[in-house]
């Protein structure tokens, strides 16, 4: 049963229980009931969307490509990210936040890959 159904099953059950009697007027026995929607909001905690051990396998894998294709597969990971988070419900403010702080991880990560493929600082 779909959640609408399970609402609108409820609504009637309580009028038939606190309708005054069965031969009042339907204007008598009308419920005023009103359901509202919730109004949920999606918080993130900064930064912690993708954590490091994400930035760091996505960014191992695109050094191994050109640097073209790695470009393309940056953006479009970050197109998938901003993406989900919209369809989360979070806010688009918070979203681009986000966004751009794991674009500024995975391509500091990169510098950082590229610049000492041996992993020393």
């Amino acid at each position: 049963m779909t959640e609408k159904a399970t609402v609108v099953r409820a609504v009637r059950d309580t009028r038939h229980e606190v309708a005054p009697d069965a031969s009042a007027s339907l204007e008598e026995t009308r419920l005023h009931v009103r359901i509202a929607e919730p109004k949920a909001k999606v918080m993130l905690l900064p930064g912690r969307f993708r954590d490091a051990a994400y930035v760091q396998r996505h960014v191992s894998y695109v050094v191994a490509m050109d640097a073209e294709r790695g470009e393309q597969h940056v953006r479009r990971n970050l197109n998938v990210i901003r993406r989900t988070l919209d369809e989360m419900g979070v806010d688009p403010v918070v979203a681009d936040r986000e966004v751009r702080s794991i674009e500024a991880r995975v391509r500091a990560e990169l510098w950082r890959q590229i610049l000492t493929p041996d992993g020393q600082p």
